[in-house]
């Protein structure tokens, strides 16, 4: 802050020993491993949920619910933000102090999730037109997803700055595991759509208890405190980063719409199902970004070698991103006809050219992470540029879908780019 990040990395290269940088990089490679594995089991747990419900539900009854799951996770984009705040604020409290922060947000939860069910409720009739569904009863169960989800989704942040990465794995796993469980009992009771959004609060619900019992040596009584700065300081770090989130998401989840809009259905559903195969590493191996944020943090505060700490996570990462991308490549076409059929084929050169896209996608949002983590926020606009540069990009040359790939790759290397450039020679 204040000065060249060439200045900065000198500050930050100088001064750790040798065990202090090999402690932090055994840590890393623990949690991470705690943070991907938990990441594929709940990848596993989703992919077997709507595997499950689609073909319970059908087309049409599948089509409404994702509809209405797709609504509510919309809201619920804000969240992960206010929990990255949550961390950050985690990571610079003294530990007696955690208890006090954990009741103010407890009672900031409440609050905003009673403002957010009123506001919805005024708003029941226009959107259930917007969404052509009349049943009022899948409207208000919709509008509880994202109001019961801010407890854990907010939440979880304490586990993320304490750095209990295996209890925070198995919260996440555990949201997507019990929503299977109970989704799927639910459907097979008969519950149809209500029963598969009903399990989707279930899982919400079981994580928040799990992520309660993780926390609760620093939970005191009364658990509500109504008086909060740091709620204040949270909020508006929130907002920036979910400047820097929005931007990348909006990156990540803007090429299949676009796809949609140039090319036939069918070949929108080739590229998104190769879009589903895809983009997996970037859940996977981007779920490390998790890990570096609290630590950077943390190695900031104390002045410790972070950039090169990060440098070496990115190391790591690019590695993994590397094998993964081979394994497209030899694997796509088994992998397509097991989860697909025989029908989705046409899908997989798309699948081998998202495994290579993939490396620079997923770098780019643990790089994004990183400059997160070290308040430097100054760069924000390179990364909508790049994001918007993508979109330009594809609207003007597009001959195949697959383009939609190579751009997203470019794009993606860009940001990575831009933000170290962008920091070597301008002061934060």
């Amino acid at each position: 802050m204040g000065g060249k990040l060439s200045f900065t990395c000198i500050n930050s290269y100088a001064i750790p020993t040798y065990r202090i940088m090999r402690h932090t990089l055994l840590s890393f490679i623990k949690d991470s491993s705690y943070v991907v594995i938990g990441a594929g089991l709940s990848l596993l747990c989703n992919y077997f949920f709507h595997f499950y419900v689609s073909r319970a539900l059908g087309p049409k009854d599948y089509g409404v619910y994702n509809a209405l799951l797709s609504f509510s996770l919309l809201l619920t984009l804000p969240f992960g933000a206010i929990s990255l705040a949550v961390a950050n604020e985690t990571v610079r409290l003294e530990k007696e102090k955690i208890s006090d922060y954990i009741r103010q947000l407890l009672f900031f939860n409440i609050t905003f999730a009673v403002f957010l069910f009123v506001l919805l409720l005024i708003n029941i009739k226009w959107i259930s037109t917007f969404l052509h569904i009349d049943n009022p009863l899948l409207i208000l169960i919709t509008f509880l997803i994202p109001v019961i989800s801010l407890f854990p989704s907010i939440l979880i942040g304490v586990l993320q700055g304490l750095q209990f990465f295996k209890p925070y794995a198995l919260v996440t796993t555990s949201v997507q595991l019990f929503r299977l469980v109970f989704g799927v009992i639910l459907v097979i009771l008969g519950l149809k759509v209500f029963g598969a959004l009903l399990g989707t609060i279930f899982g919400a619900v079981a994580g928040l208890m799990l992520l309660l019992f993780f926390i609760r040596s620093y939970l005191s009584w009364p658990p509500f405190k109504r008086k909060g700065e740091r709620i204040k300081q949270t909020i508006k770090k929130s907002l920036s980063y979910l400047g820097y989130t929005g931007a990348f998401f909006s990156l990540m989840y803007v090429d299949v719409p676009l796809v949609r809009h140039f090319f036939t259905a069918q070949e929108t559903g080739f590229y998104s199902a190769a879009a589903l195969l895809g983009k997996v590493p970037v859940y996977l191996i981007g779920s490390m970004g998790m890990v570096i944020f609290p630590k950077v943090v943390e190695m900031r505060r104390q002045n410790q070698a972070h950039f090169r700490f990060f440098t070496i996570a990115l190391f790591i990462a690019l590695v993994l991103l590397t094998i993964i991308a081979i394994s497209y490549i030899l694997l796509a076409k088994l992998v397509v006809k097991m989860l697909f059929g025989s029908a989705y084929i046409p899908a997989v050169p798309l699948v081998k050219h998202f495994g290579l896209s993939a490396i620079p996608l997923t770098l780019a949002s643990v790089t994004v992470r990183y400059f997160i983590g070290i308040e430097n926020r100054r760069f924000l606009y390179l990364v909508w540029l790049c994001a918007l540069g993508f979109v330009v990009s594809f609207c003007l040359f597009h001959p195949m879908p697959d383009w939609a790939i190579w751009w997203l790759g470019l794009w993606s290397f860009l940001i990575i780019v831009s933000v170290f450039v962008g920091n070597l020679f301008f002061k934060d």
